[in-house]
């Protein structure tokens, strides 16, 4: 951490503000959640790549095709009621911007 110490005329307040405001917004920190997409790998379909070589837009996007993407709370209570086949569907967990 930085600590400024101001000392002098007004003109050095004017120049501190000037600098200060001149950031760039979108190298900002962002929240993120982590959610995981499940892909039914029975329900698949006629895909040219494997499941596990998809880029995570891919497997995102196809995730959502079949409706199946959880937060960690929705997924937990997924698993335990059985509808997360662990010999069928594949998973994967990736962070979002929120």
């Amino acid at each position: 951490m930085k600590t400024i110490t101001l000392q002098g005329e007004f003109q050095k307040f004017e120049n501190l503000n000037q600098a200060t405001s001149k950031f760039d917004k979108n190298r900002l920190p962002y929240e993120v959640e982590t959610r995981i997409y499940v892909l039914d790998t029975a329900d698949f379909g006629e895909q040219e790549k494997h499941y596990s070589d998809l880029t995570n837009e891919e497997f995102q996007s196809l995730a959502e095709e079949q409706g199946r993407v959880y937060t960690l709370e929705g997924f937990q209570e997924a698993f335990n009621l059985g509808e997360i086949n662990s010999s069928i569907d594949f998973i994967r967990f990736i962070n979002v911007k929120i």
